[in-house]
Order: structure tokens, then C-alpha cells, then sequence
């Protein structure tokens, strides 16, 4: 669950994660996975993963008319539960479920899933978000781009310290426990020659 703090003008949203998806390891480890080849070399994505990838790839399907395409995405995306935690995403949600071949029975029983945040970043630019996450608690984060390359997804602590960085960033996860509750800034980096839109996953 994701409550709001505070929105800053422009696009840096202050969110507060309340919870992660999985057991949370000692307090006092920080897990993070910091080698991009470590996505890579999995079978499959996780979880967050996915659902950065299913958004992104809804986005694209709507953009060329591929309503079947869409459907099968923006239908993960219900069973996943997530929750877009601004306007923008909202809007696109929005349109997507007006123009898919949804099921229209409603989906009931389900727990709040993880939210996102979607947004536009130009060539040569980079998007921040601040973050509240609580120590002991295990942070998923992962970025859906398009284009997929191009982008690298950085996580800093209040001191500074790195304890994630993935480039590419599309679909590459960082997981981790906070020592302790503390602010974190999370950084999409765009070195790509054309403008990117995002979908940055929090569960």
C-alpha cells in the first residue's frame, strides 16, 4: 500500500510505501541487486517485473490499436491490483479500459496491489521521486520504458549511498531492505536520443 505525503509540482510525487510483498530479511542488511546482468540471467521475471512490462506494453498496444494485445495486458494489470498514484495514470488507465475487450465481470477480493507512477522524460533528462520506505521491510522497484533502452534506474539513500543501480532499466528489479525508515530518492536517468515514457512500479 502506497499513501501520499505530498505532490511537488512537475514530476516528483512524495509517497510513502507502507508495505513489500515478501518476508523481510534483518534489519540491518541491506539486499539490493545491483548488477543488471542479474535480471538478465533469470528464466523469468518477478512479480514487479512484470507488471513494469505489462504497463508499458499496454501503453504501446493502445498507441497502435491493438485492442487484443491491450485486453490480455490491461487484464494482468487488474489481477495484479495495481493502483496508479497520479493523475497521469489515472487518465491512461482510463483510456485503456475504454477501448479494451474486457471481461466485464468484475474482479472481487482483491487485496490492494502495488502502485505506480507514469510519466514523460525528454532526451538527455531524468526524473526523481522521493521516497519514505520503512526499515525491516522488503522494497521491490522496477521501471517499464519505451524505448527499453536507453534508461538506468538509481536508488540513493538520505546519505547519498547507492544501493541499487540497473541499466536498462526496463523490467530490472531492485530489491532491498532499509536499515531503518528513512527517505530514499529514486532516479530514472534518460541518455537515449528520444523522449521515454515510464511507468515506475513501487510494491
Amino acid at each position: 500500500m502506497i499513501r501520499h505525503l505530498h505532490r511537488s509540482a512537475g514530476l516528483t510525487p512524495l509517497l510513502i510505501l507502507l508495505a513489500g510483498c515478501a518476508s523481510p530479511g534483518p534489519a540491518n542488511t541491506i539486499q539490493a541487486n545491483t548488477s543488471p546482468g542479474n535480471a538478465t540471467s533469470r528464466t523469468g521475471m518477478t512479480a514487479t517485473e512484470r507488471l513494469a512490462n505489462d504497463l508499458v506494453e499496454a501503453e504501446l498496444a493502445f498507441s497502435r490499436g491493438d485492442e487484443e494485445t491491450l485486453s490480455r495486458r490491461l487484464n494482468s494489470i487488474e489481477l495484479a491490483g495495481a493502483v496508479p498514484s497520479d493523475e497521469s495514470g489515472v487518465q491512461a488507465l482510463t483510456a485503456w479500459r475504454d477501448r479494451a475487450l474486457l471481461d466485464a465481470q468484475p474482479l472481487r477480493g482483491r487485496v490492494l496491489g502495488p502502485g505506480y507512477t507514469s510519466g514523460l522524460i525528454p532526451s538527455g533528462a531524468s526524473v526523481a521521486i522521493e521516497q519514505i520506505l520503512l526499515g525491516g521491510e522488503v522494497v521491490t522497484i522496477a521501471a517499464g520504458t519505451a524505448p527499453r533502452a536507453g534508461l538506468r534506474l538509481r536508488i540513493t539513500r538520505a546519505d547519498g549511498k547507492t544501493v541499487c543501480e540497473q541499466s536498462p532499466a526496463h523490467a530490472h528489479e531492485c530489491r532491498f531492505v532499509p536499515t531503518y525508515t528513512q527517505r530514499y530518492r529514486i532516479v530514472l536517468d534518460n541518455s537515449g536520443k528520444q523522449d521515454a515514457r515510464y511507468h515506475l512500479v513501487f510494491n
